[in-house]
């Protein structure tokens, strides 16, 4: 299973993820910027959410996706390397 890093207020994590695509990091995204939205509400929250955007936030989401995205590789990378 592929460890995917995720970059959130600052600080690094690492998860393990599958086939994560930009718009699974963007609902990731709206769910942990508003935490106290009901599992329920998310769909039509998170849809509202992103029609909010603008070309500056999605730019910024999208450098946030990529960065995610090379630790990801980088680290299957050195696991591989490691076997």
């Amino acid at each position: 299973m592929m460890q995917i890093w995720h970059m959130t207020n600052g600080a690094i994590t690492n998860t393990n993820m599958i086939n994560r695509t930009f718009e699974d990091f963007l609902q990731d995204m709206c769910f942990n910027i508003n935490p106290p939205v009901l599992a329920d509400n998310m769909p039509d929250y998170s849809d509202n959410w992103l029609g909010e955007l603008d070309g500056e936030d999605y730019i910024k989401y999208a450098d946030i996706f990529a960065r995610e995205q090379f630790l990801a590789g980088m680290d299957r990378c050195i696991n591989k390397l490691k076997e």
